[in-house]
């Protein structure tokens, strides 16, 4: 019996990063944004789901986001999310981050659009993952002000751009050993002034203001991950059925070569169950699977796919024993996409990733393109998508 994943066709995925690649930023390329949402519900449209909107706004900023979305099924009941993201920083195509889950997203889409399937799926690509409008652009007008940085966004020196390196690392670390992010800040301060030149020093003391109040867990839905923060607020009040969430972030890349992978500090290998990969995990050949104590069970179901004579994924899947807030605390580079509001709701939820900056060097860069991507490696994780929203909805 030739199972349904096997009509994934590697093209589609392909035409849908090449048709939306490109800067797509609320600020940037409002109008590529916006695009790109179109293209999403058009694609949906045309697999013959019913489609949706979900609009937000953003305190301060002028503009009404949305949320796009397609679902198999009436819309009500128990229902399996697949969601990406569709934004992307400034001056990065996005090609991986997050061309490649909206490919996977959408492909998936129209293959289960022709599945006798007796549950209910729903598609959705949120907006304004990567951050929030308003401080974004009270930074670049900061920056701008004390001549850090140029109309593109470019530091104007390179002591300045090392500098900076090292006080987004200093921050970081602070933020990673416990202390809340609206007081990191004046601590980098204190501990980097004496190698801060004037404008620079200037810089940081104005932009302190911007944390101020942000606690390891309140700042989704208030610097970052705005659209999935509204959707899962609203989906509450509706009081929405949700049997679990695929969220697809950054997830086309691999490489074959000796220490091409990383781990957070916090996360190391060896918390990781695997499948056809290095026992090490010191080659990035796999896909990520990151689970929290709720949703152990959505990661079986989905490494079994993945195992699957007709897949073959390699995978390195976390099923963690804590939550949301536990992991606000002992690791925060497990928060960092569209997941994390629904685990701050106990709603379970996957990242899947091939892990962003832990292996891919040209993440958040103007370098993120799609000759960097690996669409046999996008295909299986098409495939186990599909076996897995197959198995859950039947």
């Amino acid at each position: 019996m030739n199972p349904i994943w096997n009509n994934v066709v590697t093209e589609n995925m392909y035409q849908h990063i090449l048709k939306t690649e490109g800067e797509k930023h609320p600020l940037y390329s409002l109008e590529k944004l916006e695009a790109c949402a179109d293209y999403i519900l058009a694609e949906l449209k045309s697999y013959g789901l019913k489609t949706g909107v979900h609009e937000f706004k953003v305190d301060g900023f002028n503009h009404t986001f949305r949320n796009v979305e397609g679902f198999i099924g009436d819309g009500k009941g128990p229902e399996l999310l697949i969601v990406s993201h569709y934004d992307t920083v400034r001056n990065a195509p996005g090609a991986n981050d997050n061309g490649s889950a909206i490919a996977v997203m959408l492909e998936a889409a129209r293959v289960l659009a022709k599945a006798d399937l007796k549950g209910k799926v729903r598609f959705v690509s949120f907006n304004l993952e990567e951050a929030n409008p308003v401080i974004s652009e009270q930074v670049t007008k900061l920056e701008q002000y004390h001549s850090i940085v140029d109309e593109q966004g470019r530091y104007l020196s390179w002591q300045t751009a090392a500098t900076m390196k090292k006080v987004g690392e200093t921050y970081t670390k602070l933020v990673h050993s416990g202390t809340e992010q609206g007081k990191a800040m004046p601590m980098t301060i204190s501990e980097l002034k004496d190698d801060l030149q004037e404008n620079e020093l200037a810089l940081l003391r104005d932009e302190e203001p911007l944390s101020k109040g942000l606690t390891h867990t309140n700042w989704p839905g208030r610097t970052a991950l705005m659209g999935s923060s509204a959707w899962v607020e609203n989906a509450i009040l509706e009081k929405k059925e949700i049997i679990g969430v695929l969220c697809f972030e950054t997830m086309g890349y691999i490489s074959k070569k000796a220490n091409s992978q990383k781990f957070p500090e916090q996360i190391p290998p060896q918390m990781f169950e695997i499948f056809d990969t290095q026992e090490d995990l010191t080659v990035g050949d796999f896909i990520a699977i990151i689970a929290d104590g709720n949703s152990k069970n959505l990661a079986t179901s989905f490494c079994e796919q993945c195992q699957d004579d007709s897949v073959s994924l390699p995978y390195a899947c976390l099923k963690a024993d804590f939550g949301f807030e536990q992991a606000a605390y002992a690791a925060p580079d497990i928060l960092r996409s569209d997941h994390a509001p629904f685990w701050k709701e106990n709603i379970p939820a996957l990242l899947i990733t091939d892990t962003a900056n832990f292996r891919y060097p040209f993440y958040h860069t103007h370098a993120d393109t799609i000759d960097k991507l690996d669409f046999d490696f996008l295909t299986k994780i098409c495939k186990a998508t599909i076996a897995t929203a197959i198995k859950l909805c039947n």
